[in-house]
């Protein structure tokens, strides 16, 4: 008996199965996952870091869910800490908090204010603080940046140029993503009194996801993307260095292309860059454990993030030293600098000792094309067909260090 379906249709769902099969393959030698407990002991700063994290991402605040009374411990404790490290409170808001709505709670602020006698002008450093509430208590996300940006503030000297507002957003995470009661969106659209308009902010850096370590090639790495919108903010990014950190930069368009989501912003960093607003958005990248109930304080890299705070000090050092406007360009990329950097994460890979965890036969294919085409890129155009390859890359990696399921298909 025959089916009487159509041939073509027939070797089409052949081939399906055939790539699902290759795909599902699980006789492939990876890289063994790091397991956090395995990481030496942190140092004295990634144990500072480690018990921010501990309090933040503890049962008892619950998730940080907006609204909640975890959320406004969370809140209480970084204005305790922002008091304990000497950043000061803005008079114009009468304290430490912004408040957004009574049933959403407040967005955090401390000033580190401009020398006296200078224009006002401000470096924000933001990270948010809100997370999707019981049982998922947000290390990672986004505790691990929270405490980087507490310790980055207690190690800060007073700028000659510049202010600084380090801002513990709330409300980044759905249902509010996007939305006016969004922190980031909230305060962009209501500074305070003592920075008056956006033309003040010099430029805006937002951290977000700074603490996951997975594969072993990036444990002591983060990314680095969108000061390529600023040339001479670019440089500093560049110009950066702190011991044992390597910062990989990479473009917005490549951030953006999240896996089984496509391309989407997805953090703080949003509302600055649609009002053309100089920014650096820094990021360890998704892990297994991103928005699950196994974002728990005791699997985040604190040694990296120890490493963070003090990059993070001397970029901004770097950015303080520039009077000059930025300037923004929206379609600007730094194409050779965004192959060179998928170039390395990909040659490690596709090798047999150092290919992520979960890689299965056909994604490990799909790699070994991508590095073909990535050994010659950089001296290419970006061209809108080469961009679109790179984010392809881009998202089946990201796709393969988060352990999605499908990364084949990109």
């Amino acid at each position: 008996m025959t089916s009487g379906r159509n041939p073509a249709v027939t070797l089409a769902l052949s081939v399906l199965s055939l790539l699902l099969g290759l795909a599902a393959t699980g006789c492939l030698h990876t890289m063994e996952a790091i397991d956090p407990r395995s990481l030496p002991t942190p140092s004295a700063l990634g144990q500072r870091l480690q018990q921010h994290v501990s309090i933040l991402a503890s049962p008892e605040l619950a998730g940080r869910q907006p609204g909640s009374p975890g959320n406004r411990q969370a809140a209480h404790y970084i204005e305790e800490q922002f008091r304990a490290v000497g950043l000061q409170p803005l008079p114009s808001l009468g304290g430490y908090r912004q408040a957004i709505s009574s049933t959403i709670g407040d967005n955090v602020l401390g000033v580190i204010p401009p020398t006296a006698g200078t224009a006002a002008r401000w470096i924000v450093i933001g990270a948010h603080y809100d997370h999707l509430g019981y049982p998922f208590l947000g290390a990672d996300d986004n505790a691990s940046s929270v405490a980087i940006l507490i310790e980055t503030a207690r190690h800060m000297t007073s700028p000659s140029g510049h202010g600084i507002l380090f801002v513990a957003f709330n409300s980044e995470e759905s249902p509010y993503f996007g939305k006016a009661v969004m922190g980031s969106q909230f305060l962009f659209h209501h500074l305070p009194a003592e920075i008056g308009r956006a033309e003040t902010l010099h430029a805006v850096v937002i951290m977000d996801l700074m603490g996951g370590v997975q594969w072993t090639p990036v444990k002591d790495a983060i990314f680095a993307a969108g000061a390529e919108k600023s040339p001479l903010l670019y440089q500093r990014v560049k110009q950066a260095v702190a011991p044992s950190l390597t910062v990989f930069p990479v473009g917005m368009h490549l951030v953006e292309e999240i896996p089984e989501i496509g391309h989407k912003a997805f953090s703080d960093y949003d509302v600055f860059r649609n009002h053309g607003l100089p920014f650096l958005f820094l990021s360890a990248g998704r892990t297994p454990r991103y928005h699950t109930a196994g974002d728990v304080a005791s699997t985040l890299h604190y040694d990296r993030m120890a490493a963070t705070v003090e990059w993070l000090r001397n970029v901004t050092a770097l950015i303080d030293q520039d009077q000059a406007p930025y300037g923004f360009h929206a379609d600007r990329v730094e194409w050779a600098d965004e192959v060179a950097s998928f170039r390395e994460l990909v040659n490690r890979a596709v090798q047999d000792e150092t290919r992520i965890p979960g890689t299965s036969r056909w994604s490990l294919h799909k790699l070994r094309q991508d590095a073909e085409w990535l050994r010659d890129a950089g001296r290419s155009e970006p061209t809108p067909q080469n961009r679109d390859r790179l984010e392809r890359i881009s998202i089946r990696v990201q796709c393969l260090m988060a352990d999605y399921s499908g990364c084949f298909t990109l």
